[in-house]
């Protein structure tokens, strides 16, 4: 079986039309297509083939899609590269991936220097002359859909990042699926508001599959990206809850967006936050819920947001998405009874085929065709799942479960709170004690006692924080995912201790 190139459908149908738009700069189609045949023809010319890896670390540059097409093209393999790390976190993956040369944008020269001395190409004046002085090639538009085509590492909020292989037909197929959820059509203008390193970017390609335009931000910017859904040019999104935040309050009185669906997801999601979006905008919303290892598992549509009729149903990540099995099991593998915390497993044409260069990794997560996420959640009787946490995060504490994002949830209720994280830290009585970093709105004045006011009756007792952190920022991935770990390395026994054994 083979799979469809990214850009072939569009340039045959839209050749002049606008691609890719990125800090005032414009691409069509066939442009794309033309300067992704040329990249190809470098490539070979450098004898950069099949199976080859070609990684690239920019910031979302016009030249990105073009690179990632004119690699696979080239029968290379696409490794992109997490901007945030630094010098040392880059090294590490870079040798383990081994890529025969990285792509590298601009402001990030000195980074990558010091993380590899491996041949590098740099974006702009010397890619436009490489470009220029090499005619393109004929290059494949069809790919076997079982052939390795992207490297994309997690996060490694657990451990160090893996490297997760996805192929040609994990990738087509989970554009296509996100792309149903997210109602991607060619007339569409859609914002690339997340770094295009991350899994969600294969959102910005179902528009780009069908002729959609890409009005990418080369990196988020809260105010940019507020004046652009105010000018009523997008019509589609991705937006993590921390991005929503910022952009709903900062949203002009009396702007009217054109915006029809927006997708949100990668960590959890305030129902008070998701009713305030839906106020301001008046369009669609669409929770969507995958990881780097499986793109795309489960949705939920616009129809089930109704904060007024099913307010509990804005807690729930949905149904399984398009093309995707979905089971939440117990430690025996058996399924969870409703209402019951499990593991989400899945399987389907979305998930990688394994982790690069690690077996034991691989036969850890990839068993009886079924993908172990990682994290818990329960499903109800009508079939829809609720998120509880990580399987790594849960914190124990006198026996008891404590799931943080349940905590969370509640401390992001209170109106003086903008953001809050809930870890577990070291106690000799209890084991672990619920503590809570939280990040007070501007002018704000909060204190241990308020938040411990807010949260008695109405969750149990042994879940409310006993140990409170007041700080200016949390720790966040690009995606707006916690990094749990670095939260718990800066203050791993510590924060505001009252009444230490309260119960």
């Amino acid at each position: 079986m083979e799979v469809p190139d990214l850009l072939t459908h569009a340039v045959a149908r839209y050749p002049q039309k606008v691609c890719v738009t990125a800090a005032g700069r414009s691409s069509t189609f066939a442009r794309t297509s033309e300067n992704a045949d040329r990249f190809a023809a470098f490539l070979h010319s450098q004898g950069i083939g099949s199976g080859a890896r070609v990684a690239l670390l920019a910031y979302n540059e016009l030249e990105y899609l073009q690179v990632r097409v004119g690699t696979l093209r080239a029968g290379a393999v696409h490794v992109p590269l997490n901007f945030r790390l630094s010098a040392p976190e880059l090294a590490r993956i870079i040798d383990d991936c081994d890529p025969a040369l990285i792509v590298v944008g601009p402001n990030l020269h000195e980074v990558a220097r010091r993380a590899s001395p491996r041949p590098m190409v740099f974006l702009g004046t010397e890619t436009d002359d490489v470009l220029a002085a090499t005619s393109p090639m004929e290059t494949p538009r069809l790919f076997p859909a079982d052939e390795l085509a992207m490297i994309t590492y997690t996060s490694g909020t657990t451990g160090q990042p893996k490297g997760a292989m996805l192929t040609h037909g994990a990738l087509h197929a989970s554009m296509l699926s996100q792309g149903q959820e997210i109602d991607a059509r060619p007339d569409a203008v859609y914002l690339t508001s997340m770094p295009m390193f991350h899994i969600g970017s294969q959102l910005v390609h179902a528009f780009t599959y069908l002729g959609g335009t890409c009005r990418q931000l080369v990196k988020f910017d809260p105010a940019e990206a507020t004046a652009l859904l105010a000018s009523g040019e997008i019509t589609h999104a991705q937006l993590v809850p921390s991005m929503i935040r910022d952009i709903v309050a900062r949203w002009p009185d009396n702007a009217k967006s054109r915006l029809r669906r927006v997708l949100y997801g990668a960590a959890p999601m305030p129902p008070s936050l998701v009713r305030q979006a839906i106020d301001t905008w008046g369009c669609d919303f669409v929770n969507g819920y995958g990881s780097t290892e499986a793109l795309g598992v489960c949705a939920l549509p616009p129809e089930d947001h109704r904060p007024e009729e099913a307010p509990e149903l804005l807690k729930s990540i949905g149904r399984s998405a398009v093309g995707m099995q979905l089971r939440v099991v117990k430690t025996d593998g058996k399924d969870t009874a409703p209402g019951e915390i499990g593991e989400i497993v899945c399987r389907g044409p979305n998930v990688m085929s394994g982790y690069w260069r690690q077996p034991e990794a691989t036969a850890a997560v990839l068993r009886d065709g079924w993908f172990h996420t990682g994290d818990l959640a329960y499903r109800d009787a009508d079939g829809y799942h609720y998120l509880v946490d990580r399987l790594n995060d849960k914190i124990v504490s006198g026996g008891e479960n404590v799931y943080p994002t349940e905590v969370e949830n509640l401390l992001l209720e209170h109106a003086d709170v903008r953001d809050a994280a809930v870890v577990g830290t070291p106690d000799p009585y209890w084991g672990e004690v619920v503590t809570a970093a939280v990040v007070p709105r501007d002018g704000a004045s909060l204190d241990a006692a308020d938040l411990k006011d807010h949260c008695r009756g109405r969750i149990a007792g042994y879940k409310i924080p006993k140990r409170f952190h007041f700080v200016s920022e949390l720790a966040r991935s690009p995606t707006g995912k916690l990094l749990r770990r670095e939260i718990r390395r800066q203050w791993p026994g510590a924060g505001e201790s009252r009444t230490a054994h309260e119960t």
